[in-house]
């Protein structure tokens, strides 16, 4: 059996105690596992942060974060853990990154990891949206394709990305594993060239689990090759952690879902800024 191709996982619930993904280190510890089998030298942990139900403000993170890390290293597991924060789309998210309580990528104030409720774009959002912008801090979309609003009225999302806001696809929504509609609406849009970073969400050691991420890459390989593989689950999320702009993949320009060529890479304009 071959070695997973290299990924970084930028949207995890590893975490323990802190929102609804692992409960216990015992059970962090196993997802770290099935990360490292899957190819993964880093995660960035990102609990839930203003949704109603759980309020992770940094300081919390980065203490949970220091004792995981422990944890992984009396075990002996090779694997990077950055600090992060899914944070709601709410009214007062613009101040709370500003001053500090909602975690950015890797605390470095330049991209936060931003969710939707799953039926509703609330009204607002893009004045949200436009404050972090304005503030030099690069929204990254979490799951959009499992919003219903946004894959029924995709003009708007693309709104969004032209704006400078980021996309980042589920794993599972690329692999199938939550219907084929799903499926066929990720691979749309990757085709498009709106897709900047496809993670795990991973909450559990199995089932959705930091492992699939591989399996989405993989999909992303047979649809477009390669290269834009690598771009959505390594090289975009380094540029996270670094604080760097994200590169955007170039559109196929065609109606159909016919997989892009492995040859699209020569056309990526890496002498700009990504859209």
């Amino acid at each position: 059996m071959g070695q997973e191709p290299a990924v970084i996982d930028v949207h995890c619930h590893i975490l323990p105690g802190l929102d609804d993904g692992a409960h216990t280190f015992e059970t962090a510890i196993d997802m770290a596992r099935a990360a490292v089998v899957g190819g993964a030298s880093g995660i960035v942990c990102t609990p839930h942060h203003l949704n109603g139900v759980y309020k992770n403000p940094g300081s919390l993170v980065l203490h949970a974060l220091a004792d995981l890390r422990q944890r992984l290293a009396d075990a002996d597991i090779p694997l990077g853990l950055f600090p992060g924060a899914e944070i709601h789309l709410v009214p007062e998210l613009p101040s709370r990154v500003l001053d500090g309580s909602a975690l950015t990528y890797n605390d470095r104030g330049k991209a936060a990891l931003v969710e939707l409720p799953k039926n509703t774009v609330p009204r607002g959002s893009e004045v949200i949206l436009g404050q972090l912008l304005r503030h030099g801090i690069t929204p990254v979309i979490a799951h959009p394709e499992r919003n219903l609003v946004l894959a029924r009225h995709p003009n708007r999302l693309a709104e969004w990305i032209d704006w400078g806001c980021k996309i980042q696809l589920t794993a599972q929504s690329c692999s199938g594993d939550f219907g084929e509609r799903l499926q066929r609406l990720s691979r749309r849009w990757l085709e498009l060239g709106w897709v900047h970073l496809v993670a795990s969400d991973a909450h559990r050691p199995t089932g959705r689990s930091p492992d699939t991420l591989s399996v989405a890459r993989a999909c992303v390989a047979e649809w477009l090759g390669e290269d834009a593989a690598t771009l959505l689950t390594l090289d975009n999320p380094r540029r996270l952690l670094e604080g760097t702009d994200l590169l955007a993949l170039p559109p196929c320009m065609r109606a159909d879902t016919t997989p892009l060529g492995g040859d699209w890479l020569r056309f990526l304009p890496w002498q700009r800024r990504a859209r």
